[in-house]
């Protein structure tokens, strides 16, 4: 049994009709653990999905890069209406956003707009990394003279 939202066209609204089957839920967890969530959620046979962009700036003149998370400490995750009790047992899981004592769905068509925008790197962030005075300026310090030493001081 699949889950879909259909959109149902009422005069001037458009008003969003669940069809009953599997959905995405978000879960919330420490922010830290995600990476170790994750793969116990997928033990159960969730499919899961953690939004992620890259940050990429200069320092020192040379290029850095990063992956970071879009929603730190979210996972979406598929879940049938009556089965997301077994994610909110796992270890690390804070909560399962619910409504009405159910978990809380994610219309397809934003887990859609999420998803392709993920793959498409929208959300990913370039800081300075493109500028032709490569980042900031490196200031050396200013050289002296050398001063000649004791002995030759003492000589003169």
């Amino acid at each position: 049994m699949k889950q879909s939202v259909e959109l149902e066209a009422e005069g001037n609204e458009v008003q969003p009709r669940v069809v009953e089957g599997a959905h995405w839920a978000v879960c919330q967890t420490f922010s830290n653990r995600v990476h170790r969530v994750r793969p116990e959620i997928e033990k159960a046979e969730r499919g899961t999905f953690l939004p992620t962009y890259g940050k990429v700036w200069t320092k020192g003149g040379l290029p850095w890069s990063s992956e970071r998370q879009l929603m730190p400490g979210y996972i979406f995750f598929r879940t049938e209406p009556d089965a997301w009790g077994e994610v909110k047992n796992i270890e690390g899981v804070y909560s399962v956003l619910t409504n009405g004592g159910s978990a809380g769905r994610v219309l397809d068509s934003e887990m859609r707009r999420l998803v392709l925008d993920d793959a498409m790197g929208v959300h990913n962030r370039f800081e300075g990394v493109f500028s032709d005075s490569g980042g900031k300026k490196r200031y050396s310090k200013r050289r002296r003279r050398p001063r000649p030493g004791k002995r030759a001081r003492d000589a003169a």
